[in-house]
């Protein structure tokens, strides 16, 4: 019994530095919230732009090459012949 209540104080003492080193999750300053609100801004004009650019692109599919190409109608023409 007495060697159980040596180890658990050992323990204790070893365990308690590393436990006043964490800091509670809760707790912010105001300099990191204003720093979380403003990173929260940035990151939701993020997503609008990405989501314009998602939608205009899908709109209108561009084809460079096409005045290079042959029209299909005459393709179909020359096989026929």
């Amino acid at each position: 019994m007495k060697r159980l209540i040596i180890a658990t104080a050992l323990l204790a003492i070893l365990a308690a530095p590393a436990m006043a080193q964490r800091k509670p999750y809760s707790v912010m300053n105001e300099e990191e919230k204003a720093n979380y609100k403003a990173s929260e801004a940035v990151d939701k004009q993020y997503r609008n732009a990405l989501d314009r650019t998602r939608k205009d692109g899908a709109e209108a599919p561009v084809d460079p090459w096409a005045n290079l190409r042959a029209t299909r109608s005459t393709d179909s023409a020359k096989k026929k012949n």
